[in-house]
């Protein structure tokens, strides 16, 4: 087997909040420390909500974040449920995103609650002293914002995120360039970004199962099989990808998110709490990046994974979370056929532009395209 590239000691770390709609929760009212919290809708008034988030008391009986509510209160009878405040964790985001800038190179948030630190220069390249330096993100995280996060620190971006999720909460994981080959290889191939059921389902039927079982397969094949994805994952279990951390420079194509349900759903009473929820917590990452959006298009997945889309287009761009809403609960009534169950919903946002200007008002809204 050959040897890890060292990327001339590149030194990165993963920073994960831990539970963090949770944590923020508890942190907002006390009385809600050592129980089992869970963030969403009360499955005793709303039985078609779902789990956004639960404490780590929660999850201890096994409740999921995307699980039903009605299944979470059933795996743990004491949960606390509670309605969730995009707004303020939009609000706590920023903060912490603003705190993390001030120990890295350079930073690239990739989501409301993580993000990875380009700290080479800062350390050096010497692993005890980013050791330190987690340390002291942990300290000021826990004395600025009264919250604990999970910390992987390893050469690459995908060993420096698995990391973070190995000890948490509240963890901190360090992975050597020596030793990143060795750390990885007990890991599911489902650790590595980009590989989803299906794709696990592939590797599984020619006996890919461990990121190790990844390692001692033959790149070339794993290429012809998979083109270049199977390039890049075979990278990534032999420590060799190179992503790098890259600043912000602009918007992206679009920002989306989905949910898969544990139970098929039918109908849009039963589908669309899911879908406010979805876009909702969307409309917070909008706000968080200063994100303005044009486009909106819904996902949907029937029970037979036939995936069907629809979008609209608006004539200027906003930041407003009610067009998104209104047009998610158009878009979802053309897409829903009677009589078929949904398995999976998303939603996603494009025709993004950085927010700069003034807000046109409720008024000016208009839908101009239809896909």
């Amino acid at each position: 087997m050959a040897a890890p590239v060292r990327h001339d000691r590149r030194v990165l770390l993963h920073v994960d909040m831990d539970a963090f709609y949770a944590a923020v929760e508890i942190r907002e009212n006390p009385e809600l420390k050592g129980k089992p919290v869970v963030v969403g809708a009360d499955p005793h008034k709303h039985p078609r909500g779902v789990v956004l988030t639960a404490s780590y008391e929660a999850r201890k009986f096994g409740v999921r974040s995307a699980m039903s509510c009605v299944q979470a209160v059933r795996l743990c009878p004491d949960a606390v449920f509670v309605p969730p405040h995009f707004e303020l964790y939009g609000r706590v985001s920023s903060e912490i995103m603003e705190l993390l800038r001030g120990f890295a190179d350079h930073l690239q948030p990739t989501g409301i609650e993580e993000g990875y630190l380009d700290v080479t220069t800062r350390c050096g390249g010497d692993y005890n002293r980013a050791r330190e330096l987690a340390l002291e993100v942990k300290a000021a995280v826990r004395k600025e914002q009264r919250l604990t996060c999970s910390v992987g620190i390893a050469p690459t971006k995908a060993a420096a995120k698995i990391a973070s999720d190995f000890e948490k909460p509240d963890g901190l994981t360090v992975v050597l360039p020596d030793h990143i080959v060795e750390f990885l290889t007990p890991f599911s191939v489902r650790k590595i970004l980009g590989v989803g059921p299906k794709t696990a389902d592939r590797f599984k039927e020619i006996d890919l199962e461990t990121i190790g079982d990844v390692q001692q397969y033959n790149r070339q094949d794993l290429v012809e099989l998979f083109g270049a994805f199977g390039e890049y994952v075979h990278d990534v279990a032999m420590g060799r990808d190179t992503g790098e951390v890259v600043e912000p420079s602009g918007p992206p194509e679009s920002i989306s998110t989905e949910t898969t349900f544990e139970h098929d759903l039918a109908g849009y009473e039963s589908v669309w709490p899911e879908l406010e929820a979805l876009v909702k917590s969307l409309h917070e990452q909008l706000r968080q990046e200063k994100y303005a959006f044009r486009t909106v298009t819904l996902k949907a997945k029937y029970s037979n994974f036939e995936i069907h889309t629809r979008s609209r287009s608006l004539k200027i761009h906003t930041t407003d979370l009610e067009p998104i809403l209104v047009l998610s609960q158009m878009l979802l009534r053309e897409v829903l056929v009677p009589g078929r169950k949904v398995r999976l919903i998303g939603v996603r946002l494009s025709n993004l532009q950085d927010h700069v200007a003034p807000q046109a008002t409720l008024a000016k809204w208009s839908s101009v395209s239809r896909t």
